[in-house]
């Protein structure tokens, strides 16, 4: 049976470097990392979680905190626990699903009872309840969303708020001054939800800024209503061309009504959107968008948590990940 020696010497790295590959103590190199675990797998090489746990004083267990709005796109939020997972695993770790109505309870019970060594909070609201617990304990964890306070946390997402900025810029450079803004429910923007808010906010700014008139136009929850209000608001002659959409039910059915009504992007109607990449590809979107990262977001999140883990008394951390515009020629100048 092959020991830690053995496939230390097979990566031609010490046997401390194979531990912290291992336990996830220290962060290795990427290509450091890819020899030790390509000399793992050559010596077929196992090491029992049980052991490793009591050697290192962990539970080698990072707890994700899931609370769901039922207007988002749930497979947006499935693509972050798979990413988080493959990202923990790469340090050792695996991931506790906690999914109770009460986040603020689940969070102390696992506080409490050290039943995993750090958290990562999703679905963000300003004001949220569960950091003050983490907050109050100074317990490892890192927040997937950016609160206005986020209590001392580490904290990682996309910036909504440049996402928003570079697609009224594009409707702007385009030639257009009027635009149709298309949101999400007004619940979730009363919930305080940070993506939501932070990208409606900076769209407003950004479209005083350019001379855009922007026309709010909030959706209900249930995708039956989202559709009837999307066909009643593109058969509307006094509602602009140009649409700015947010919201990913109403970004993946909006080509349908389009079509229904006889309508064609970008002929009749310029439309540019930020939604999750999945969407675009389970719905085709061919939309001018900035689409979220969550494989980015989740791998700085795990990245914060374990730098979290070894030092934890650095200062915190609140990092925004840059998005991109992705043109696909769906905007057209005003007739």
């Amino acid at each position: 049976m092959a020991t830690i020696g053995d496939v230390a010497r097979e990566a031609g790295v010490s046997r401390s470097t194979v531990s912290s590959v291992l336990t996830g103590r220290k962060l290795v190199t990427p290509p450091t990392r890819q020899k030790i675990e390509a000399a793992i797998e050559k010596l077929n090489f196992s090491v029992n979680a049980g052991a490793r746990a009591l050697a290192t004083s962990r539970t080698m267990s990072i707890g994700v905190v899931v609370r769901f709005h039922e207007a988002e796109f749930s497979p947006a939020l499935a693509t972050y626990l798979i990413d988080l997972s493959d990202a923990a695993r790469e340090y050792g770790y695996s991931i506790v699903l906690l999914t109770e109505a009460d986040g603020v309870a689940a969070v102390r019970r696992m506080i409490a009872g050290r039943q995993v060594d750090g958290l990562i909070l999703l679905s963000l609201v300003n004001g949220d309840p569960r950091l003050e617990p983490i907050a109050s304990a100074g317990f490892p964890a890192v927040l997937i969303g950016m609160p206005q306070d986020t209590m001392s946390i580490d904290a990682v997402d996309l910036d909504f708020a440049a996402g928003a900025r570079m697609l009224v810029d594009h409707l702007v450079d385009a030639g257009h001054d009027h635009a149709t803004f298309v949101q999400w429910p007004v619940e979730l923007y009363e919930s305080g939800a940070t993506y939501a808010v932070r990208f409606a906010d900076a769209a407003r700014q950004r479209a005083v800024d350019r001379g855009l008139h922007l026309v709010e136009q909030p959706l209900p929850v249930e995708p039956e209503l989202v559709r009837r209000d999307l066909a009643e608001l593109v058969s509307d002659p006094r509602k602009p061309r140009a649409m700015l959409v947010h919201n990913d039910t109403a970004a993946a059915m909006l080509p349908f009504v389009l079509h229904e009504r006889g309508l064609r992007i970008p002929g009749d109607r310029s439309v540019v959107s930020l939604h999750s990449a999945e969407l675009a590809q389970l719905f085709a979107l061919d939309v001018t968008s900035v689409a979220s990262e969550p494989l980015a977001v989740s791998q700085v999140a795990v990245e914060l948590l374990m730098r979290r883990l070894n030092a934890p008394d650095a200062s915190a951390e609140s990092r925004l990940i840059e998005p991109s515009l992705i043109l696909r020629g769906s905007v057209a100048r005003p007739a």
